[in-house]
C-alpha cells in the first residue's frame, strides 16, 4: 500500500464539490475512501471489519445518520484514507464517536524535497476517543512520531522525534502524501461521519428505499377478504425484506393503521387477507430504520359491492 499511496498521492483529480452524500462505505473518490490497517504498523497485520449505517450515535455531526464500523478483532485500525498535495497544508478530518470508547492510529506518509529518493518520512500517533459525545480527529493537530523509511523494505533510516505535519514541513520542506486515521484497535465498535478531505465532506445517510402495494382484485363483494401484497426494494430493485404495516381509510378520510406489523416472506413479499365492508384505500407504511427513512406506498382503491337491496313485491 505505502509505495503505490505515495505514488498516487497528489496525481488524481479530487471532487471538491462541497459535502457528498454516502449511503455506504464506497466513496467512488480515488483520494478519499474508508480502508484499514495494522494498529501496530501501517503494513501490519488485519482483519476486515463490517460496516452498517445507524441512527446517531448521540447526535449525528452530519444530518441524522452515521456509518458504523464493527471490528472483527483486535489490532485493525478501520478509517479514511486521503491523498494530500501539501504536507504543510493538510486539511484532513473525522468524526468520531464510540458508546463504549475506542482506541487508534493515525498515520501519515510524505515526501519532502529533502528526502532521498525511494525515502519518505513516516509519522504514527496514537488517538483515543472517549464515550460519550462525537470527537473531531484532525490531522493537522496531532503530533506525529516521525521516521524517515526506506519505501521498499520499511526499514528505519532516521529518527525526527516528535511533530506535527506542519512543523516537520517547515523543516524539512513541503510536500505529497497521505493520512489514514483509524479507529477500533480494541475490538470497540464506533461510527464514523463528516469525512473531511481533498475539498470534499462526507455525510453518511440513509439509503433510498421504494414501497409497493399490490391486490388480488380490484373489487370484492361486501364482507370478503382482498390479499394485500406490500414490497421494499432499494434503488436496484433488490427486495430489502422490510416490516410492513397496512394503513387503511374510506375515500378521503384519515388513514389507520391495519392490525400488527406485517413480516416479509422469503421472496421479500408482504402478505395479508383483510376483510371489507366497504370501498377502502390502502397502503402499506414503512417504519423508520437505522439505515433509511420512513415512508409510504402509493394507495390503491378496492371497491365493495353492497348486496343488492330486495325489491319489494306488494302490488304485483
Amino acid at each position: 500500500m505505502t509505495m503505490a499511496a505515495l505514488a498516487a498521492a497528489g496525481t488524481s483529480t479530487a471532487y471538491a464539490d462541497g459535502s457528498r452524500t454516502l449511503t455506504g462505505p464506497v466513496t467512488g473518490d480515488a483520494d478519499v475512501f474508508m480502508t484499514y490497517v495494522g494498529c501496530d504498523s501501517l503494513d501490519g497485520t488485519t482483519s476486515a471489519p463490517g460496516s452498517r449505517l445507524n441512527l446517531g450515535p448521540y447526535s449525528a455531526p452530519l444530518g441524522r445518520r452515521s456509518l458504523g464500523i464493527v471490528p472483527t478483532g483486535t489490532g485493525t485500525a478501520s478509517g479514511p484514507y486521503a491523498a494530500f498535495d501539501s504536507l504543510n497544508g493538510v486539511e484532513a478530518s473525522v468524526s468520531v464517536a464510540a458508546t463504549g470508547g475506542t482506541r487508534g492510529v493515525s498515520y501519515v506518509m510524505a515526501v519532502t524535497p529533502d528526502s532521498p529518493p525511494g525515502t519518505a518520512w513516516s509519522g504514527r500517533a496514537d488517538v483515543d476517543v472517549e464515550a460519550g459525545s462525537w470527537t473531531t480527529v484532525a490531522t493537522s493537530s496531532l503530533a506525529y512520531d516521525w521516521t524517515l523509511v526506506d519505501l521498499t523494505t520499511q526499514a528505519p533510516l532516521a529518527q525526527e522525534g516528535r511533530a506535527t505535519t506542519g512543523e516537520l514541513a517547515a523543516r524539512h520542506g513541503d510536500g505529497p502524501g497521505f493520512v489514514v486515521t483509524g479507529f477500533g484497535c480494541d475490538g470497540r465498535a464506533f461510527n464514523v461521519d463528516a469525512v473531511t478531505a481533498s475539498g470534499s465532506t462526507f455525510d453518511f445517510e440513509g439509503v433510498t428505499l421504494t414501497t409497493t402495494v399490490a391486490v388480488d382484485r380490484p373489487q370484492v363483494p361486501a364482507g370478503e377478504s382482498v390479499a394485500v401484497t406490500g414490497r421494499v426494494t432499494e434503488g436496484g430493485g433488490r427486495a430489502t425484506g422490510d416490516t410492513l404495516v397496512l394503513e387503511s381509510r374510506r375515500p378521503g378520510g384519515e388513514w389507520a393503521p391495519v392490525g400488527e406489523p406485517v413480516l416479509s416472506g422469503p421472496d421479500g413479499l408482504a402478505r395479508v387477507d383483510v376483510p371489507l365492508t366497504e370501498t377502502t384505500e390502502l397502503r402499506w407504511h414503512r417504519p423508520q430504520s437505522q439505515y433509511a427513512d420512513e415512508g409510504w406506498s402509493e394507495p390503491v382503491t378496492v371497491t365493495v359491492a353492497q348486496p343488492a337491496t330486495p325489491t319489494d313485491g306488494a302490488g304485483q
